[in-house]
């Protein structure tokens, strides 16, 4: 209390003011935290930045992913940081990883739209019999047997398929309306991330199951679908899919042996060619030719469509005309003469190792191919078109040679040529 001066009132006791407590920070938050955002707002902007570099300015086409950076401090005056590799590279690498699997199209695998992967257990033929039969209404991949699509489709030739001793092909090619009649816009009906131009479905070639028993085979149905998709620069891209699995999930193709087996690889290679190099509907020109509009991008994936069918089912056709020694020479001209001469001739990129068949191939000038037993000895040789070769080496069934087998094969090889010069009448 006052007595109006401002002076206080006799008895009156005086009032102290507390002083105020300060907060004190918690352990192990020593820096202000805007040195953090700072980082983490720096480190989102390189990501970005590397992205867009790398793939173009379209990050509604990226995915979330993991970023782990290794890094080593070394404390002085200043500190440190140092990486190895760069953090520039670190960060690369995860971007590079992420696009790769973000990318709908990827060889093997049909795109579920449900799932919005093309590595779910729904992208995969379940079993050697399954080809694709479309999408469901939530563009979900369905896998009937290839013997029910053809009973379904009323094929003439589908009672082939019950007489285990015919050895001809039954193709059939089904347009993209069959395959996408169920599927919901909302699911990706008109979606270009993985657009079906067609395709067709054969069979059955008989395959080995694994390396191990020879002489067991199963019989394998396959789907080949012209597909339309996007890179992840938003460029269009044309391809044509093999779909086909054996009963131990490793791709079909991967498993073709023989002359029959490699001319139908060669038949599937040259229309893999025409429909990578036609033009994407997206670009497709608008102007018409003497009153008629240009053909689409759908019509020319179904002319060489319907030409692979009728090509699959004459090969066929003509296996079962020709004996296995006349089909062999069909396939290649065996150049076995100029086997020795080949291979003391070649370059070590030359000589490779079929981890199929566990034997040494020789790749001669003019396509022709040498193949070349463990100890030595001189198997076979052929006439293989390059692209036959090159898919070879892609697919990783021909492998470049471990040190320690060019060491074993270059000793099988001179020694078998010595022993080979002893006799009379022969030559290396």
């Amino acid at each position: 209390m006052t007595d109006g001066t401002g002076t206080p009132a006799p008895g009156s006791k005086k009032k102290r003011r507390r002083p105020r407590k300060r907060k004190r920070r918690p352990a192990g938050k020593g820096l202000p935290k805007s040195h953090f955002d700072r980082v983490e707002e720096t480190l989102a902007s390189a990501v970005r930045e590397s992205y867009a570099d790398m793939f173009g300015a379209h990050p509604n086409r990226a995915r979330p992913f993991g970023l782990e950076l290794k890094v080593s401090i070394d404390p002085g005056d200043p500190w440190r940081l140092r990486a190895d590799p760069s953090i520039e590279e670190q960060i690369r690498g995860a971007v590079r990883e992420m696009a790769t699997r973000a990318e709908a199209f990827q060889k093997g695998s049909v795109y579920c739209y449900r799932c919005e992967s093309s590595a779910c257990p729904h992208s995969h033929p379940p079993r050697p019999s399954s080809v694709f039969g479309g999408y469901s209404s939530t563009g979900l991949p369905v896998w009937p047997e290839f013997s029910q699509v053809l009973l379904e489709q009323r094929h003439p030739r589908v009672d082939l398929l019950y007489d285990t001793s015919q050895t001809d092909l039954v193709a059939l090619h089904m347009g993209p309306e069959m395959l996408k009649q169920n599927q919901l816009n909302v699911f990706g009906r008109q979606s270009k991330t993985y657009d079906i131009l067609g395709q067709v479905v054969f069979g059955f070639l008989r395959m080995r199951t694994s390396e191990g028993n020879r002489s067991e085979a199963e019989r394998v149905a396959c789907t080949l679908q012209a597909v339309e998709s996007r890179r992840l620069d938003g460029s269009p891209r044309l391809e044509l899919n093999v779909l086909a699995r054996l009963s131990d999930g490793s791709p079909a193709l991967d498993a073709i042996h023989g002359p029959y087996q490699m001319r139908i690889s060669d038949v599937i290679s040259s229309a893999r060619h025409r429909i990578s190099s036609l033009r994407p509907s997206s670009k497709t020109p608008a102007r018409k030719k003497r009153g008629a509009a240009l053909p689409d991008t759908v019509s020319l994936a179904e002319d060489v469509l319907q030409g692979l069918a009728r090509k699959l089912e004459k090969v066929g056709r003509q296996r079962g005309r020709r004996t296995a020694h006349a089909e062999g020479h069909r396939v290649d001209s065996r150049p076995t003469s100029k086997a020795w001469e080949d291979v003391f001739g070649a370059s070590e990129e030359s000589i490779l190792w079929d981890k199929h068949e566990k034997t040494y191939v020789v790749l001669g000038p003019r396509n022709r191919v040498h193949v070349f037993s463990q100890e030595g000895r001189h198997v076979t040789s052929l006439v293989l078109r390059a692209e036959a070769a090159r898919s070879r080496q892609r697919r990783k069934r021909w492998l470049p040679l471990t040190r320690d087998q060019r060491e074993q094969f270059g000793s099988a090889i001179g020694f078998l040529a010595e022993e080979n010069a002893k006799l009379p009448g022969t030559t290396a």
